[in-house]
């Protein structure tokens, strides 16, 4: 009786089964997958870590800057055949001038345009000494420095208004200045909650 004892108990331990833990150790990641910024791109290829948020950035981290521009009609027009500005728009030129005061950044390109009378030689002339007249009274009268201040005359390339009468003359006889920074500013990611201002 004994010996049978012994027997069953051999018999039943040969039969018990031994698991091994067949999982295996954890893989290290080679690079880092995380995406501390949220915006997208893992820090394995983002190039920028420190983007702004809500840039819109590309494959590699980085956002896209784009030179902010405002093109601006100066209200100053002109005689027939003149560059000469007049003394009631001295005013209108100072708050050119105030602007780019405050925004030391800013610099801004002034358009001379003419009205169709005349020649297109003469009127490119013409338009342009009107950009140069209205760039000597920023920088005479309202000490804006002049490497802030360019000119460019189109002469009658860029009408306002067609047709020829008068009115349209005049209207189209006139001064724009477009505003830019030399700062760039960074694009921000477009959603269906961006609200987009225009300047006119």
């Amino acid at each position: 009786m004994k010996l049978i004892t012994i027997l069953s108990v051999l018999l039943l331990s040969a039969c018990s089964v031994q698991v091994i833990d067949m999982t295996p150790e954890p893989t290290k990641q080679k690079f880092d997958l995380s995406d501390s910024e949220g915006d997208g791109i893992i820090l394995a290829r983002d190039e920028c870590p420190n983007s702004n948020a809500g840039a819109q950035v590309g494959n590699n981290g980085c956002g896209s800057n784009t030179v902010h521009k405002i093109r601006h009609r100066l209200d100053v027009n002109f005689d027939t055949n003149s560059f000469k500005v007049k003394d009631e728009y001295i005013e209108k030129i100072g708050k050119l001038a105030e602007f780019m005061t405050e925004y030391p950044q800013v610099v801004v390109s002034i358009e001379g345009h003419t009205s169709i009378r005349g020649l297109a030689a003469h009127n490119i002339k013409l338009s342009q000494n009107r950009a140069e007249a209205i760039k000597e009274i920023l920088i005479q009268q309202f000490n804006i420095a002049s490497d802030r201040v360019t000119t460019v005359g189109y002469g009658f390339e860029k009408l306002l208004l067609e047709g020829n009468d008068e009115y349209i003359h005049e209207k189209n006889r006139r001064i724009v200045a477009e505003i830019s920074s030399d700062k760039e500013i960074i694009d921000m990611k477009w959603t269906i909650y961006s609200v987009d201002n225009e300047v006119e």
